[in-house]
This record gives structure tokens, sequence and C-alpha cells, in this order.
């Protein structure tokens, strides 16, 4: 009856527009498709997790990146920029696609069709 679809967002023309988004930073807080987000670059990749660590809620902003993993700030909890998993945990994530004309997030959602 339900299934799993994903809505795909253009969130930036090219990566020069990524680069502009991150302003030198390794992380940086947006919206996209009305979430708050945080745009990752880590080791020369793009990544996009939910901006809230699942441990107690707080805004990822400040977090930094060690060994394909996002840090919290506060706690020091580590989640895996590839599948949001860590500490007993998970991060919400949201694949990235390049297209000829952009950058995608993708978004799961249920849909009755």
């Amino acid at each position: 009856m339900f299934s799993m679809k994903t809505k795909w967002v253009k969130f930036a023309s090219d990566e020069k527009e990524l680069n502009e988004l991150l302003r030198g930073k390794e992380c940086m807080p947006m919206k996209v498709n009305s979430k708050a987000v945080l745009l990752v670059k880590h080791d020369g990749e793009y990544y996009m997790v939910k901006n809230r660590c699942p441990h107690q809620g707080y805004r990822l902003d400040q977090a930094h990146c060690e060994e394909g993993a996002i840090v919290c700030p506060w706690h020091k909890y580590s989640f895996s920029l590839e599948t949001g998993r860590g500490s007993g945990l998970y991060l919400e994530n949201y694949p990235i696609e390049k297209r000829e004309d952009g950058y995608y997030a993708g978004f799961e959602y249920f849909s009755l069709f």
C-alpha cells in the first residue's frame, strides 16, 4: 500500500556554487526542501546530513570531520558520513547526486501510490 519515494531537490548549480556555499569551511548549515541540513565537504566529497545531533538535538553547525565521520561538537559523538550510523544512534543523511544541470539532494518520503 505505502511505498518509499525520493524527491530530488536542486541545491547548487555547479561545484563553484558549492564551494561558495561552504565559504572555505568543512560544514555549512543551510535549508533545502524546508529542512535544516548541513552541507559537508570531506576528503573531496560532498555530503548532506540533518543539522541536529540525534543524541540530544543540538545543532551540528560547529561539527568537524574525522576519518569519514562527522563529530558532534557538544558530546563528541561521531556518525558515518556515508551511512549516518554511529554511537548507537543514526544521523539522518541525504544522498547527493551530480547531474548535468547541478547538484541534487534526495529526500525520502512515504507515498500512497
